[in-house]
């Protein structure tokens, strides 16, 4: 295989595992020894040195040798898997050459005869360069973890086994139209040329399996799997079903997330408080999957600019992967998820499109005597077989009622089946692929009404200058007030929208953007922080270029804590202490330097858990596993908090009112965070938010985390800043795109492009999505190229059969 720097391994990486580096340092200290004793001492010296130091080195080799052993299978596996720039390859079902070239930055560029070829080879580049991440992610949607992993995979195989997304898989991809079932087969055969040419990755190769050929339905499963992490919120659902079951009507609305409303408090609300607060029934700022998505055009504008940036756990490899195909007439620049040959967020020569999480209400618990009630299906029991590697097969009672799974936990006191949108074959339609090759807003506005699939918000802009924002997928029809039950799903153009605003402005960040006045279509969407921030910074950016959309994806507003920075200001008037001064001088900024920043978000989960806690208590006696998980948290407890009224005051903290409560709250947040400091100061909060990268295997062989991720750094950004960045889940892309043919794509991604740690690509481009500042310079042009040739044609390498066999 021809050599380059795109493919070439660093070996030096090795030196982060412990035994290479610790062995290697005692060798190189020895050498060095040696060579000086021998220039300055008698000549048995450098004997004794010699020794020494092999003593030191069998004694390390001893005490472990069974790490040690496992680290010579990783190295062995990552060096046999290395690869180099592939050559000629052969690739069934090609109608065409076609010409890759991997470029500095790991970017394959694809140049093909046709949209399919186009997708036939970018199943091969992402094969190539995700193996191993497309069949993890196949195997968790399964619950076929376990067969690979050990038994330390068991309990996500017993909650992704029982959801049954394999068989809606199998059963979706057989009803797909022909242009979607046709791209499907072409990316599968894409990948598993790959596989025949390259082999096992490295990850398995050190798992010691190999992966089974890819099909079409994998990648559907895939599409099913996605889908389930935006929208599976089984917990609010049942949080939602204890409190109104435990509270009055009242009571329940001022605590659940309405529509955009401001809660007014209830009257004797303070006579439901709990004689103690439960410290954590409150389970504050989880991480939900979403993104920020804008577009700023209208006539002042020199052309239509479109930022997305796609929030999700941060992993190694990424979970995007940045593509760009090119054939005859069009070019498709964009950010897909692996596995799923589709551009979530693009361009191409006519359009700009990006996407966020609808937030949709497309789940409902259902009682599982009453799930049957039209007949068309009844509750039964199978066992499923769960193969653990290296262990006896476990064992999994499963109840369904048709698709829908039936909980194994108890809904007060009745068993529920889940009934989601997901199990519909026509939420797997994947129509949204046919969005890439669009010419103009009107012309996606009438793809995406004619598609079901997925619940989404679409932002997209043209070449003209105009643009939408749709809410798009399968969404139930559920009445606007809230009540009653949903009736069938929404046809296309029922859904909401908003075409062409004469503000030229566009924002979706998982809010209340699209109003709801006939239908209700989104459940505890966000409550919208990051949204305002973003309309006014484009309001008041006249005609904002690349580097200010850049620079609105970095900003570290958290306009959320204001409230909290002024109830304990006011609290601590009078003080005169450090804390107070400092509270009162913050910026409101989740900034790095920020020592206010780290005690305020402490503040508000002490007093979230105070407040809400003595109400919300009374649940765990109807569910022990109670928790409240709104993202409209802040809404009832700054009405409480407003309100100043003694009977809302937690028990126990009537002393001094709300003042000294609140006081008593900063006191014990600023000893807590100093306290996680260790040395008792206050620290930044680049200190509490130091975020890195986590590789899967550095579960199973965590000396090895170094090598195979990213250290963790301090970082700024918060939950409900636009710069989402918090340990485990961030920006896993950042995209500035324009449309028409002069127009261009930007992204920035956490993790490289390959999924191989010896690569330079591996990592190369976390700093620049690190940092705030300016871009760094393009990487520049020319790398590795090579051919896909069609099956059979002169020239073409032989394949090598990989099969499903154990390695």
């Amino acid at each position: 295989m021809t050599p380059c720097p795109v493919h070439r391994l660093r070996y030096r990486r090795l030196w982060r595992l412990p035994s290479v580096r610790t062995i290697g340092t005692t060798a190189l200290v020895t050498v060095a020894a040696v060579a000086l004793s021998a220039a300055v001492a008698p000549l048995w010296a450098p004997l004794v040195v010699l020794a020494a130091g092999a003593a030191v080195i069998t004694a390390e080799v001893r005490r472990h040798r069974a790490r040690i052993a496992i680290e010579l299978r990783l190295v062995r596996a990552l060096v046999r898997s290395g690869g180099g720039c592939p050559g000629d390859v052969e690739v069934p079902g090609l109608g065409a050459e076609v010409r890759m070239e991997a470029m500095p930055n790991g970017v394959t560029r694809i140049e093909a005869a046709s949209f399919l070829d186009a997708v036939r080879a970018l199943g091969f580049a992402m094969g190539s360069d995700r193996a191993f991440h497309l069949d993890l992610l196949r195997r968790t949607a399964k619950g076929r973890l376990s067969e690979v992993w050990g038994r330390t995979a068991l309990p996500v195989d017993e909650r992704y086994r029982p959801l049954g997304l394999a068989r809606v898989a199998e059963a979706a991809t057989a009803s797909l139209e022909e242009p979607e079932r046709d791209v499907l087969t072409a990316f599968a055969a894409g990948v598993n040329a790959s596989l025949r040419h390259h082999g096992s990755p490295f990850e398995a190769r050190f798992l010691s399996y190999r992966p089974e050929p890819w099909t079409a339905a994998d990648s559907v499963l895939i599409a099913l799997f996605l889908f389930h992490s935006l929208s599976w919120n089984e917990q609010p659902k049942r949080a939602d079903a204890v409190i109104r079951r435990v509270f009055p009507d009242d009571v329940a609305d001022f605590f659940l997330p309405g529509a955009g409303r401001e809660p007014s408090i209830p009257e004797g609300l303070g006579r439901l408080r709990a004689a103690e607060p439960v410290s954590d029934v409150v389970a504050l700022d989880g991480a939900v999957p979403g993104s920020n998505c804008w577009v700023r055009g209208g006539p002042d504008a020199r052309h239509p600019l479109l930022a997305c940036d796609l929030h999700l756990p941060l992993t190694m490899p990424n979970l995007l992967y940045e593509v760009d195909l090119r054939w005859p007439g069009q070019r498709v620049t964009g950010l897909a998820a692996p596995g799923l040959p589709v551009v979530l967020t693009g361009r191409n020569e006519h359009i700009a499109w990006g996407v966020t999480n609808l937030s949709a209400d497309v789940l409902d618990l259902v009682p599982a005597a009453d799930a049957d009630a039209d007949g068309s299906a009844s509750p039964t029991t199978g066992t499923e077989r769960i193969r653990v590697r290296g262990r006896a097969d476990a064992q999994l009672d499963v109840t369904r009622v048709g698709t829908m799974p039936v909980s194994r936990n108890p809904l007060l006191g009745e068993k529920i089946a889940i009934r989601w949108t997901g199990h519909d074959l026509r939420s797997c339609d994947l129509k949204f692929q046919r969005l890439a090759q669009a010419s103009s807003v009107a012309e996606s506005i009438e793809l995406l009404e004619q598609a079901q699939g997925i619940a989404l918000n679409v932002l997209v802009a043209d070449d003209s200058g105009r643009m939408a924002h749709l809410a798009t997928g399968l969404l139930p029809r559920r009445p606007a007030d809230r009540r009653g039950a949903a009736d069938g799903y929404l046809t296309g153009a029922q859904r909401p929208r908003l075409v062409d605003p004469p503000s030229g402005i566009l924002v979706s960040a998982n809010d209340a953007a699209l109003t709801e006045h006939t239908f209700q279509i989104g459940y505890d969407l966000d409550p919208g922080h990051r949204a305002r921030r973003l309309r006014r910074l484009l309001a008041e950016a006249a005609d904002p270029d690349p580097a200010a959309m850049r620079a609105m994806q970095h900003d570290t507003a958290a306009e959320l804590y204001l409230p909290y920075r002024d109830l304990a200001v006011s609290a601590l008037a009078g003080r005169g202490d450090r804390v107070a001064d400092l509270l009162a001088s913050w910026d409101g900024r989740a900034d790095v330097a920020s020592q206010a920043f780290g005690v305020l978000v402490r503040l508000r989960e002490i007093i979230a858990q105070q407040v809400l806690g003595a109400y919300l208590a009374v649940c765990r006696e109807h569910d022990p596993d109670f928790r409240y998980p709104f993202r409209a948290v802040d809404g009832p407890l700054l009405a409480i908090l407003r309100a100043e009224d003694p009977s809302l005051l937690p028990p126990g903290e009537e002393a001094g009112g709300w003042a000294g409560f609140v006081a008593r709250c900063v006191d014990r947040a600023v000893a807590e965070v100093g306290g996680a400091a260790g040395d008792g100061r206050l620290p930044t909060w680049g200190e509490l938010n130091s975020v890195g990268l986590d590789h899967p295997l550095a579960g199973l062989a965590p000396w090895a985390g170094r090598l195979l991720g990213v250290a963790a750094r301090p970082q700024s950004g918060a939950l409900h800043s636009v710069r989402t960045c918090v340990p485990g889940f961030a920006a896993v892309g950042r995209a500035v795109l324009s449309p028409g043919a002069g127009g261009f794509a930007e992204f920035e991604l956490p993790g490289g492009q390959s999924g191989h740690p010896l690569r330079a690509q591996f990592d190369d481009r976390h700093r620049e999505w690190s940092s705030t500042g300016s871009r760094a310079a393009p990487a520049p042009r020319g790398g590795c190229g090579f051919v896909l040739r069609p099956a059979g044609s002169p020239g073409a390498a032989e394949p090598v059969d990989v099969g499903g066999r154990n390695e």
